[in-house]
């Protein structure tokens, strides 16, 4: 089977201005509750440019006196430059499906982004003791319906 470099760099990594929340009041009575955490991936690509953004959000969920809270939501843009993305993308209205090898690399690189943006976040609260969330990229793959509906969110 033959194995095809792609060439891409990472242009930017930046948090989403105002889309970082920390809701101190549930922090406070969160104690040892567990955190659930949601995933949104939406992909933005630029073939006329030969760039794509992957928009990630994360969300930590806990269920405090009884009601589904959302304790922190965090989302970051990770901007790359990949060369011939025009071979790797595949626009079909509102669709948009990009080669399985090359998301699998960039959602790496994506959600490592947003899990430093998240440490630095949680430095100050009580979340700076939990473990940030350890992603399964090919199950997160399979989550998002990769193949038919790229575009579309994941519920946060």
């Amino acid at each position: 089977m033959e194995e095809t470099a792609i060439n891409f760099s990472l242009l930017s990594v930046r948090e989403v201005q105002g889309a970082t929340a920390i809701n101190r009041r549930a922090l406070r009575r969160l104690g040892r509750t567990p955190l659930s955490v949601d995933l949104n991936v939406r992909v933005v690509p630029d073939v006329d440019r030969s760039m794509i953004s992957l928009v990630v959000s994360c969300s930590y969920i806990a269920v405090v006196g009884l009601i589904r809270t959302r304790v922190l939501a965090c989302t970051a843009v990770s901007t790359f430059e990949v060369e011939k993305l025009a071979e790797h993308v595949t626009v079909q209205g509102e669709e948009v499906v990009l080669g399985g090898k090359l998301m699998m690399t960039l959602l790496g690189i994506a959600v490592g982004a947003l899990r430093g943006i998240i440490s630095v976040r949680t430095a100050d609260t009580p979340l700076r003791f939990r473990p940030l969330p350890v992603i399964d990229l090919t199950a997160l793959m399979c989550r998002i319906s990769y193949g038919s509906a790229l575009s579309s969110a994941l519920p946060l």
